[in-house]
């Protein structure tokens, strides 16, 4: 590609966070690796939260009167926006709607009355015991926020290569698929195994 195509459709600014343009095309293929393995987490993870606040609270649970009211607005976002696409609001659509950096923040300290440390234990059934490893609320938290913050550079195209805080994303996904269920975490390895095969 020619340097005059290169400045115009992908930007100077864009390739100065590059060592050089292979380093561009290998961000975007590791990118693409990950792209497998971050939609089976984060689908996981919000209907798992959907279920178990289905069982805990109602079907309805989004309309709960108890729950924060930063979550309450952020919950009337998402369903202004489904009305603004003249679609109806339905309870799917709006679990859909809902940001995954909304699902990964209902585990701050700050909602530790929403979810307690026995309602994460049903929405990551399994969770390692206290003997094997320590998994706190703080933990989990830290660990969420980093995947939010990886996979959202990756959704909006940024640099992801030769960065020391996301050599170990990876098993970090993995490892908390595993705490779902192991079938989850197999079918995550199958499909990006698959993936990496297909290439």
């Amino acid at each position: 590609m020619k340097d005059d195509v290169k400045k115009k459709f992908i930007s100077e600014k864009r390739l100065l966070n590059y060592t050089d343009f292979d380093e561009y095309k290998k961000n975007i293929y590791l990118s693409q690796q990950y792209y497998i393995l971050l939609s089976i987490f984060e689908v996981s993870l919000k209907n798992s939260i959907n279920n178990y606040f289905i069982n805990k609270i109602s079907t309805d649970w989004f309309d709960n009167e108890t729950l924060h009211s930063d979550t309450k607005q952020k919950i009337q976002e998402a369903r202004k926006k489904i009305v603004q696409r003249k679609e109806i609001a339905t309870r799917d659509k709006i679990i859909a709607e809902l940001s995954f950096g909304f699902w990964t923040s209902l585990f701050r300290k700050s909602y530790s009355n929403l979810l307690r440390f026995k309602d994460i234990k049903a929405i990551f059934p399994n969770l390692p015991n206290r003997n094997e490893k320590l998994i706190n609320r703080n933990i989990l938290d830290k660990e969420l926020n980093e995947i939010r913050k990886f996979r959202n550079r990756i959704f909006h195209y940024e640099r992801i290569t030769n960065k020391p805080q996301y050599e170990n994303m990876q098993v970090t996904i993995y490892q908390l698929l595993s705490y779902f269920d192991v079938e989850v975490y197999n079918f995550a390895k199958d499909m990006t195994k698959e993936s990496n095969n297909a290439d």
